[in-house]
């Protein structure tokens, strides 16, 4: 979400009549102001939902000027929405219930605000736009929306919207597209996994799943391998532009058979785009991270000069390997290995070499996953 904090006035210049609200786009204090500022109101600036992405200017690309409705999600309904206003001006609503949540809703335009005109007439309240000089013309799509969160209005108080969504393109999902068939490319590198979604042939790939670490997007399970097929359609519900999405890809060389290969694949996405998200290639291997930080936090130790200085891991499993000396604070990573169970023992030790702990630690190796060994003292 987008926080903005600019110096700007909390008073009012302009009384209009229409739709409960005030609008200014002067940052002067006037004590003749204070006296028209409604007691119980909500502020909307602009400050909180425009950004480096979308500049208030009046030049072609930029915003020139947007419309406010506020929700009053209490009740379910929609209150008149704002004249159209200058990209600077800011506005404030005064029709409100105090006790009751509002959400205030966006749209945006790339046109003067004076070249927009409500439908139904300037004191109409209505959300929808036409232009001013053809309004026989139909409504104008605004550029961009956003949603800004809920606030509650307060007696006596003038509330101020504090947090907006990033603005998106009107009619533009924002969203993230994954076809888990990336993860063949390059998968030739890897000795031994020269994959494709060649059907029927020994040691190819037959079907994904795909499992998003975020519980709230579905898993697609069972995709056919097939060359040339339509990719999955992509994430659109509840895409969060700017927030680090990962995904993980797991492989089938028969559909409902055991998962033979695993990959990574994450996407950074991008207001009112489909980005492709990047995908690491199949692999059948996978890797083990070991710290000390789980089994220090448990006995209540730390690292430092006083305490532990570093630490020597010995790990077993379908693969014997061990590391000495590791710095405290820092994990050591074991791989590749085959998928399977791992146990490792720690000995950490001070600055004179002495042990002073010891740990047990476990881990689950999946294909393509590096998994982090759960470590508990002795």
């Amino acid at each position: 979400m987008r926080r903005r904090s600019g110096p700007l006035s909390l008073v009012a210049a302009l009384l209009l009549p229409i739709a409960g609200c005030t609008t200014t786009d002067d940052d002067t204090l006037d004590p003749t102001d204070l006296v028209s500022t409604p007691p119980t109101s909500i502020r909307v600036e602009p400050s909180r939902f425009l950004g480096d992405d979308v500049p208030c200017a009046a030049v072609p690309g930029a915003m020139q000027s947007y419309v406010a409705t506020p929700i009053d999600v209490t009740d379910g309904k929609a209150l008149p929405s704002s004249p159209p206003l200058a990209c600077s001006a800011t506005v404030q609503f005064r029709e409100i219930v105090a006790g009751h949540k509002y959400r205030i809703e966006i749209d945006g335009y790339d046109v003067a605000a004076t070249a927009l005109v409500p439908e139904g007439g300037d004191s109409s309240g209505s959300r929808a736009q036409l232009p001013r000089a053809t309004p026989g013309a139909g409504a104008v799509t605004p550029r961009w929306t956003t949603t800004c969160t809920e606030i509650e209005a307060k007696s006596d108080v003038q509330a101020v919207l504090d947090t907006c969504m990033p603005l998106a393109a009107a009619g533009t999902p924002t969203g993230i597209a994954i076809d888990p068939r990336a993860t063949l490319a390059d998968a030739g590198a890897q000795p031994g996994s020269d994959l494709s979604c060649k059907k029927g042939a020994t040691g190819h790939v037959a079907s994904f799943d795909v499992t998003p670490a975020d519980p709230s997007l579905p898993p697609l399970l069972n995709l056919p391998c097939v060359t040339g097929g339509a990719a999955p359609a992509p994430y659109s519900q509840g895409i969060e532009a700017g927030k680090l999405y990962e995904f993980r890809i797991e492989a089938r060389a028969e559909s409902g058979g055991p998962v033979v290969w695993g990959a990574s694949c994450s996407a950074l996405p991008v207001s009112g785009l489909v980005v492709s998200a990047v995908c690491d290639p199949l692999s059948a291997e996978g890797a083990v991270d070991i710290g000390l930080e789980d089994a220090l936090k448990s006995a209540g130790r730390a690292c430092g000069p006083a305490d532990v200085a570093s630490f020597d891991v010995a790990l077993t499993g379908a693969a014997s390997l061990s590391a000495m000396g590791v710095t405290c604070g820092k994990s050591v990573r074991f791989g590749p290995l085959a998928p399977g169970a791992y146990e490792a023992q720690i000995a950490a030790k001070n600055t004179t070499g002495d042990v002073v702990l010891q740990a047990s630690c476990a881990a689950q190796v999946t294909p393509g996953a590096v998994a982090v060994a759960a470590c508990t003292t002795l």
